[in-house]
């Protein structure tokens, strides 16, 4: 049995999580409990799927349908009315459970209970007093259902908590203590995208150019690592999904094998390459916390005796950067994302997270070896108008008196900002350039690791730079 859904389980005690709506209940009470010993013994993986999933969603239903009906035989009531009141009480999450059930919702950001965002690609909506949740007590109450779904514990021991709700939506909750008690909570979900980001879609939303989907898929291809910084919301995640799929279709060494490390699932990859008519070689790793923890650092050091070609370490926000960085420098490639503002920066940030590992090592050191572990860094932003896009990738080539050195290959450019009545900014014109080349050194990798000679001339039709060209 899926422990995490049992464990959900049994704290769904009428009158704690699911509160009565009713006071002449008794019979109702006899069906949950009856329906929901059924499912606990029999269905929890469903159980567990049906908070962020539709379809999972709806089977839950069915069953809870089936249950009811064997348990009241021969009894005339309203069985649609009965199950979605089940359902509400085992599985259902008030007013946010249609927005986890949007495709077009990507984060719901609960600030108070009485103040919640709904953001999509292109809007934010707010579900502000009587639209959102009637008291401080109902949000904690629906807060803690969802956290308990990744097997974690809200209350006043232990206010702070990152957890996840089936397969890939992660939550990040604190109560009071750590707000206060007016509030009730704060919250921020994000949702995995279940659909897969395709070429097309990137080309035409305009988040990157086809040189530079291509220069960023050989790289991974061919031996060279890549990081992908940005903040919040920019588009990090599914670029490396698109990556990664590239990578599973395109890679044709005899040693393809992906290692993945995430705090809970998102990264939402092909399991079969149809194109190919080989399966995907991918092995998935999860972080684990108290007690007994496993951290991404731990994992990352498991990677190496797992032989992948490709350690992706999905986000490093720690010492894990440090362990990533010798990883790299052990002949393996590396695809990685973190917070940043800007590419060069990126560096300093890697720097900075490579000593929460407890390094003795100095800055420059610490930057050298990350520019050798990520030469390339990809810059992301989401601009005003909520649109994504590239805005930089660079190639790293050293480090002088503690400054990156290297090349800024692509970025993006701002043509015109329009506006609408009221000052707010509605769209952003602008176009990718190419504004450099390769250094020698990195042309040598990608050809003599099999990089086609015709993919490295398209795109970089000056061919490699000059032995001394700088930028720094």
């Amino acid at each position: 049995m899926n422990t995490s859904a049992y464990e959900f389980l049994s704290i769904l005690q009428v009158g704690k999580n699911a509160p009565e709506k009713k006071t002449d209940n008794s019979g109702y009470l006899e069906v949950l409990d009856a329906v929901r010993s059924e499912i606990a013994r029999n269905h929890a993986d469903e159980l567990s799927a049906a908070l962020d999933d539709a379809e999972a969603a709806q089977s839950l239903r069915t069953l809870i349908y089936r249950y009811a009906a064997e348990h009241l035989a021969g009894e005339d009531y309203d069985r649609t009315a009965l199950t979605e009141r089940i359902f509400e009480d085992m599985a259902g999450l008030g007013i946010l459970t249609k927005y986890l059930h949007d495709p077009t919702v990507e984060e719901i950001n609960i600030n108070a209970y009485n103040c919640v965002e709904i953001i999509r690609s292109d809007r934010t909506d707010y579900l502000y007093d009587d639209e959102a949740f009637a008291s401080p007590e109902a949000a904690l109450d629906i807060v803690k259902r969802m956290v308990r779904m990744g097997g974690m514990l809200l209350d006043a021991q232990t206010p702070r908590v990152d957890s996840f709700i089936g397969t890939g939506t992660r939550i990040s909750a604190l109560i009071p203590p750590l707000v206060p008690e007016e509030l009730g909570v704060t919250v921020s979900i994000r949702k995995q995208s279940k659909g897969r980001i395709t070429r097309e879609q990137m080309l035409t939303s305009g988040t990157a150019t086809e040189n530079m989907l291509d220069f960023l898929a050989a790289c991974l291809c061919y031996g060279v690592s890549v990081g992908t910084a940005g903040g919040t919301g920019s588009g990090k995640s599914t670029l490396m999904a698109y990556l990664l799929n590239e990578y599973i279709r395109l890679n044709e060494d005899y040693n393809n094998r992906i290692y993945v490390v995430e705090d809970s699932r998102e990264l939402n990859l092909l399991k079969y390459d149809v194109e190919n008519d080989r399966p995907a070689r991918v092995v998935y790793t999860k972080t684990k916390g108290e007690p007994n923890p496993v951290t991404m650092f731990d994992l990352i050091v498991s990677a190496l005796r797992f032989h992948p070609a490709l350690i992706v370490p999905a986000e490093v926000r720690d010492g894990a950067a440090y362990q990533a960085a010798i990883a790299g420098q052990t002949g393996h490639t590396i695809l990685t994302s973190f917070h940043a503002d800007g590419a060069k920066d990126s560096y300093r940030r890697l720097v900075a997270l490579c000593h929460t590992a407890g390094t003795s090592l100095s800055d420059e050191r610490l930057l050298e070896m990350c520019v050798g572990a990520w030469p390339i860094i990809v810059y992301q932003k989401q601009l005003k108008d909520h649109s994504r896009r590239i805005m930089e990738i660079y190639e790293a080539t050293g480090q002088r008196n503690g400054e990156v050195c290297g090349t800024r290959l692509f970025r993006y450019v701002v043509d015109s900002t329009e506006r609408d009545g009221r000052g707010r900014i509605t769209n952003i014109r602008g176009h990718h350039e190419r504004c450099g080349c390769i250094s020698p050194h990195l042309y040598s990798t990608l050809r003599d690791n099999g990089a086609p000679e015709e993919l490295l001339k398209r795109i970089f039709p000056e061919g490699k730079a000059e032995e001394d060209a700088d930028e720094t």
